[in-house]
């Protein structure tokens, strides 16, 4: 019994550490945004997040078809771009851009292996995106938006990159550390001309498609 009492306790005490540590980096992230480092994207395919968040779902929500123009920004470590990329086949191509140089070598290394022919992955600011406006039928971020700064620019850059009429696609999932809530995401958009027109999930995992209300 004592045995038993004893794992128990030390149970609760990794637990404890583990929340500890989880609320330190989430606050630490609040307030002195940083990217996250290209060596830990390889955790965003961990059985753990898997568990979190159903790649097949999420992309089912965002409503990819063959023959679209999609625009993915902060790809991690390519694990949705590879999969994107075959949804919008044939006819369709995706772009990929990231801020860090080793997030889109990490991108380039997964495509290369999947064999995917309709990605473009470049490094670029999401605030100044190299492309003209109104390129893109769907623009997504999966677990990314909270990581960016200046989320006023960035909408109103995706906006202007997007279709008339084009779909913004926003995922987030709590067991992110930069986690954004439902009303937060949607303020956001709406201050930069989207309107909300989907939502699926939860609290815990959502996605959340807007519509452009003005074109570029």
């Amino acid at each position: 019994m004592r045995r038993l009492w004893r794992i128990v306790k030390y149970s609760l005490g990794l637990l404890g550490l583990f929340v500890a540590g989880e609320a330190a980096l989430r606050l630490l992230r609040r307030l002195y945004p940083f990217p996250v480092p290209p060596g830990m994207t390889r955790l965003l395919d961990s059985p753990v997040r898997e568990l979190a968040s159903s790649r097949t779902s999420t992309l089912e929500h965002i409503g990819l078809q063959p023959g679209m123009q999609v625009l993915e920004v902060g790809p991690g470590s390519g694990l949705l771009t590879v999969e994107a990329a075959r949804r919008i086949a044939p006819g369709g191509r995706l772009a990929s851009v990231d801020a860090e140089a080793r997030i889109i070598t990490l991108v380039h290394e997964r495509v290369r292996a999947d064999g995917a022919e309709n990605v473009e992955a470049r490094v670029a600011s999401p605030w100044r995106l190299p492309y003209p406006d109104g390129a893109f039928d769907v623009a997504f971020l999966v677990t990314a938006l909270g990581k960016i700064p200046d989320k006023g620019r960035l909408m109103r850059e995706l906006r202007r990159v997007l279709k008339k009429d084009g779909r913004l696609s926003i995922t987030e999932a709590f067991a992110d550390s930069d986690y954004m809530l439902m009303a937060e995401v949607v303020s956001w958009a709406n201050m930069a001309g989207f309107e909300l027109v989907e939502q699926h999930g939860n609290a815990i995992l959502y996605t959340l498609n807007f519509r452009s209300l003005f074109g570029p």
